[in-house]
């Protein structure tokens, strides 16, 4: 007599791999998400940079167009017209030029010659009289 049995067949564990490609494939999700949000916030960075560097160039030309128009401001030609028009000034017509002798400032050196021009005062005239200058 032959004994019936019935072969039992393993069944494979497919339960084990099919974790397995489950936690793989979120593993490369979560990979190509990260790896997008940093491209597109690397973008919004260019992007900013960019609007920097608009805004530098803008406000450069802006500062040459001062430059310019400050330069023009001070050019001594448009200072006297401004002078002759607005302020109703005149060229000198007799100019002289006044000498001192140094001791009147209360310097102690005398000068013989009255035509030597004067010496920045020294003692206590420099306490009364200043240095002329051209910008003051």
């Amino acid at each position: 007599m032959k004994s019936l049995k019935a072969s039992v067949t393993k069944k494979p564990r497919k339960r084990r791999q099919s974790v397995f490609c489950v936690l793989f494939l979120f593993g490369v999700l979560a990979s190509a998400l990260s790896l997008g949000s940093i491209r597109l916030y690397g973008l919004y960075l260019e992007q900013r940079l960019a609007d920097c560097n608009t805004k530098i160039e803008s406000i450069g030309d802006k500062y040459a167009v001062l430059q310019e128009y400050y330069s023009s401001l001070l050019s001594p030609s448009r200072i006297y017209n401004y002078a002759k028009t607005n302020l109703n000034m005149v060229t000198a017509s007799k100019i002289e030029t006044i000498k001192l002798m140094s001791d009147s400032y209360g310097g102690s050196e005398h000068s013989s010659a009255p035509s030597e021009v004067a010496a920045a005062p020294r003692g206590l005239g420099r306490i009364f009289a200043g240095i002329a200058n051209a910008k003051d």
